[in-house]
This record gives C-alpha cells, sequence and structure tokens, in this order.
C-alpha cells in the first residue's frame, strides 16, 4: 500500500475533531473506512481508555470479510458489525462513524427523526430512527442495514445518517470525509430544530419548500 493510499492520518485527524467538536464522549463511538480490499477500523476503549487520541499503530486492518490480517483481533471496536454490515450490504459506502454526539442523543433518548431544517440539510431528507437494539449485536447492524436500504442510491451523492434509538447516530458516506461531513450537519441540524422550537414557542414552524415541518 502506498503512503497515498494509507488513510489513517486522516483517521487521527477526524478522531480528534470528533471528540473536540463534541461529536462524540468517552463512552464510545467508532470509525472505518475501505480502502480497496482493506477495512481500517480503529481501536476498543478509543474514548474511554485514550479520551479519542489515536494514533496510526493503533488502527485495526481488516480483509472484506472482517478478518483481522494487522493488529490485535482482541481490541476491535465491539461494534464493528454495524460497519462490516454496511460495507457488505453497500459497495458504495467507504466511510463509517458511530458516534454518541451532543444534539443528536437527545433526538436518541426521544426516539426522534431529525428533519432538515436547513439548505445544506436537504439531500439527507429526514434522519430516521432505527429501533432500539442491544449495542454491539447483530440485531442493531442488521436494522441499520435494513433502515438505509430503501435509501441506498443515494450514496451516489452524498452519506446518509440514522438516530439509534436510546444510543447515539451512525453517519456512513462514500469515504470516511463524507461520514464525518455528514455527522456533523446532521449534528447541526438536530441542535438547529431543537433552538428553532424553543425559539418559535411552540408556535408552527415555516414552511421547508412547501412541506409543513412541524412534526
Amino acid at each position: 500500500m502506498g503512503a497515498h493510499d494509507d488513510p489513517r492520518p486522516l483517521m487521527v485527524e477526524i478522531a480528534g475533531l470528533i471528540y473536540e467538536r463534541f461529536l462524540t464522549n468517552s463512552a464510545g463511538g467508532n470509525m472505518s473506512c475501505r480502502v480497496g480490499e482493506h477495512i481500517f477500523i480503529t481501536p476498543r476503549y478509543l474514548g474511554s481508555k485514550h479520551r479519542w487520541k489515536l494514533r496510526p499503530e493503533m488502527v485495526i486492518v481488516c480483509d472484506g470479510n472482517g478478518q483481522v490480517i494487522e493488529g490485535d483481533p482482541a481490541v476491535v471496536s465491539r461494534e464493528s458489525k454495524m460497519h462490516f454490515a454496511c460495507y457488505r450490504a453497500f459497495p458504495d459506502v467507504h466511510g463509517v462513524i458511530h458516534a454518541h454526539a451532543r444534539y443528536l442523543s437527545v433526538f436518541a433518548a426521544a426516539g426522534k427523526p431529525v428533519l432538515p431544517f436547513t439548505d445544506y440539510t436537504e439531500k439527507y431528507g429526514v434522519t430516521e430512527v432505527v429501533p432500539y437494539f442491544p449495542s454491539h449485536s447483530q440485531e442493531l447492524a442488521d436494522a441499520v442495514v435494513a433502515k438505509l436500504m430503501p435509501r441506498q442510491a443515494a450514496f451516489q451523492k452524498n452519506g446518509l445518517g440514522l438516530v439509534l434509538a436510546w444510543h447515539g447516530a451512525v453517519a456512513v458516506g462514500r469515504d470516511l470525509a463524507d461520514a464525518y461531513d455528514t455527522l456533523e450537519r446532521l449534528e447541526w441540524a438536530a441542535h438547529t430544530q431543537l433552538m428553532a422550537r424553543l425559539l418559535n414557542n411552540d408556535e408552527p414552524l415555516p414552511y421547508y419548500r412547501g412541506q409543513g415541518l412541524d412534526q
């Protein structure tokens, strides 16, 4: 693998941004990307033990089937099932980030979707809610894929996100940068939705391209 194909420097950069910008917390979160035939994924306990201070040598490298080919198999992210399921189901997905973002977590706790209140989130449509399944489970991974499947054509143009009930959020993209961009935009959308309702004092919110968003 050439240096220009190695995604680990970008993973280090994004890990720092995710933590600094409150897009996740020390309780968890993980990210991965697919480059060629390899999947690069963050290690277990990146938040609780390392405060998201990722180093290149900490990244686990797997083959297309999720088998570890570089690094310690015992420390592969516990949410790896979700990542691998997305890569198996969607050939256009090359980046996945699971996070406990500050405002998206409010929607996760309430089991509510995030609506596209701004022009820079229009392309994502409604960010739907995945019903609760235990963390790290295959059931959760399968539910994420099932929720994304009807909209997989969107991956030709942009990433998509989902709210994970009672858990957090997941963003998938055409590459890792796209997944990060999706996560941050949806976090801003979540904050905007909360503040807009507060500002409007429970009055109906303005219409959006002819569609009422007062849901």
